[in-house]
């Protein structure tokens, strides 16, 4: 199976995630991470921590990963330009 990559501003917390929702239960609010529930993660409830709009962290269990920094360094030789090059590139 081939694979994608949505491209996003990483959310700093669940309450600023487009995928996080929140529902108005009987007695609280519930947040619940649709991604999450799409990739059939054995966790989708947001804690109140997390889905808070003052939240600056998000669960470890998050779907949402960071991509990989762009290379920085010198080396002397061409091969190395064009590899960091290529990389750079596809992290732009």
């Amino acid at each position: 199976m081939s694979k994608s990559v949505l491209v996003i501003d990483t959310p700093e917390n669940c309450y600023d995630c487009p995928f996080g929702t929140a529902y108005c239960g009987e007695l609280e609010y519930v947040g619940y991470c649709e991604l999450a529930g799409c990739l059939d993660y054995d966790v989708i409830l947001m804690t109140e921590e997390h889905y808070d709009c003052e939240s600056k962290s998000r669960p470890d269990w998050c779907p949402l990963k960071p991509l990989p920094e762009k290379m920085t360094g010198v080396a002397s030789t061409d091969h190395w330009d064009r590899i960091k090059a290529g990389w750079n590139g596809c992290i732009n």
